[in-house]
C-alpha cells in the first residue's frame, strides 16, 4: 500500500504531521484570539424628544435631547476562500453526517466557504461530472474521495494541471507513487489495513471464546466497485488466507437497507454454517444487526464491521457486534479543510498521509469513542 503502510517508530512524515497538527491548533487559537480582541463597530445615534409638562398657570414645553450609543456588529465579511468538498457519500448514508459537520465547522472557524457535494445514490458518473462542474467554478481548492481512480484519473490530472490544489479524503488512489493521481495529500485510513485488522481481530476473538475459527463468514459489500470498500474486503479475505482459512465471499447487498436485509436473510438460509457477517459500513451493519435480532440468532451469528455510529455502538454493547473499525469521520471532514487553508494562505504543504484510523473498537474501548459519537455523530 506504499506510504500508507504502518511503520515502526516515527518517520519524518509522522513528525511533520505532528508539527502541522500543532500549527492547526495555533491557527484556530489565533482565530479565536483575533475574534475576542477585535473592536466592534460603534454607531452613535442622537435622538431628540419633546416632553410637555403642565405647571401652575399654564403649560411649559421642555425639549430634552438624549444621546444613545449603539454598538452594532459590522456586516459579515466575504469568505476568503472557496473549497469544494466532493464525496461519493451523501446525506442518505448516515456515516457521512459527521464528515459534513466537520467540514462545515472548519470552514466557519476559518472564514472559508465550503461547498459540500454528495449524491443521493452512489454513482461514479456523478462524481466525475460534479468534479468537472466544480473545477469550472475555479475554486481555491478541491477535496475529493478517490472512489474510482480509473474514472477520476484524467479529470483530476487536468484539474491539478490548471493550478487548483487537490486533497484526497476517505478513499485514496492505491497505485504506486509514480502512477497515482498527484494530489497533495490523503486524509483518512488505510482501507486495506482496516479490513485486515478487523478480520484478524475477529478470528482471534472467535478462537478465544470458542477455541476455533468461525465455520463460515460472508462479506456484505454495499457499493461494488468502490475501491475503498473493495480494499477493505480484500484485507478481510487476506487475513483469512493467512490463518489458513477459505476467504469469505463478497455479497452485493446494495445501498438499500431493505434489499440488504433480504439478501443477507436469503444467504443465511442457504448457508446455515455462517457465523460472522462482515459489513463495510453502517449501510450493511444496520440491516445485519436487525436480521440477527429478528431471526433470534444472538449468540450464533455475529457482525464485524467498519465504521461506527450510535446503532453500531449499541450492537457492541449488546454483544451482537464483535468489533468495529473507527476511522473518525469528523476528522476526515475537518482536517482536509484546515490543511487546504494552510496551503492556499501560507504555502504550508501537508504531509502525504494524515491517518485517521483504523482503530479496532470492542467493548473495552466503548468509553473512548462514546463522547466522539455523542458530539459528532460517528467515530
Amino acid at each position: 500500500m506504499g506510504y500508507y503502510r504502518t511503520r515502526r517508530g516515527l518517520s519524518q512524515a509522522a513528525w511533520a504531521g505532528i508539527a502541522i497538527i500543532l500549527l492547526i491548533i495555533g491557527v484556530v487559537a489565533g482565530y479565536f484570539a483575533g475574534v475576542s480582541t477585535a473592536k466592534p463597530k460603534v454607531t452613535t445615534t442622537t435622538v431628540t424628544s419633546t416632553v410637555t409638562k403642565t405647571v401652575s398657570g399654564g403649560a411649559t414645553t421642555v425639549t430634552v435631547t438624549a444621546t444613545k450609543t449603539v454598538t452594532a456588529a459590522g456586516a459579515p465579511s466575504k469568505p476568503e476562500y472557496t473549497f469544494y468538498f466532493i464525496s461519493h457519500g451523501g446525506p442518505a448514508d448516515p456515516w457521512w453526517a459527521p464528515v459534513i459537520k466537520g467540514a462545515k465547522l472548519a470552514g466557519k472557524l476559518l472564514g472559508v466557504k465550503v461547498i459540500y457535494e454528495g449524491p443521493t445514490k452512489y454513482s461514479v458518473k456523478w462524481l466525475v461530472d460534479t468534479l468537472e462542474s466544480a473545477a469550472a467554478a475555479h475554486p481555491d481548492g478541491i477535496i475529493i474521495t478517490i472512489t474510482n481512480y480509473k474514472a477520476l484519473d484524467q479529470p483530476l490530472r487536468k484539474v491539478i494541471a490548471s493550478g487548483i490544489p487537490v486533497i484526497a479524503v476517505n478513499v485514496y488512489d492505491p497505485r504506486p507513487p509514480d502512477q497515482r493521481i498527484p494530489y497533495m495529500a490523503y486524509v483518512g485510513q488505510d482501507e486495506y489495513q482496516a479490513g485486515y485488522k478487523l478480520a484478524e481481530y475477529t478470528l482471534k476473538w472467535f478462537k478465544k471464546h470458542f477455541g476455533r475459527y468461525p465455520k463460515g463468514a460472508v462479506i456484505g459489500i454495499h457499493e461494488v466497485g468502490h475501491i475503498g470498500l473493495e480494499l477493505r474486503a480484500k484485507g478481510i479475505q487476506d487475513a483469512f488466507k493467512k490463518a489458513g482459512l477459505t476467504p469469505p465471499p463478497k455479497l452485493d447487498i446494495t445501498t438499500d437497507i431493505t434489499k440488504a436485509y433480504n439478501i443477507l436473510k436469503s444467504y443465511l438460509q442457504a448457508h446455515p454454517d455462517t457465523e460472522v457477517i462482515f459489513t463495510l459500513g453502517p449501510l450493511g451493519a444496520h440491516p445485519a444487526m436487525k436480521l440477527i435480532k429478528d431471526l433470534k440468532l444472538q449468540g450464533k451469528v455475529w457482525v464485524s464491521t467498519v465504521d461506527l455510529d450510535d446503532q453500531i455502538l449499541k450492537g457492541i454493547q449488546d454483544g451482537i457486534v464483535i468489533a468495529a473499525v473507527s476511522q473518525q469521520p469528523f476528522a476526515q471532514g475537518f482536517l482536509p479543510v484546515v490543511f487546504m487553508y494552510l496551503y492556499v494562505k501560507y504555502g504550508i504543504k501537508p504531509p502525504e498521509h494524515v491517518p485517521t484510523g483504523p482503530t479496532i473498537i470492542d467493548k473495552s474501548m466503548l468509553s473512548l469513542v462514546k463522547k466522539q459519537i455523542e458530539t459528532t455523530g460517528g467515530a
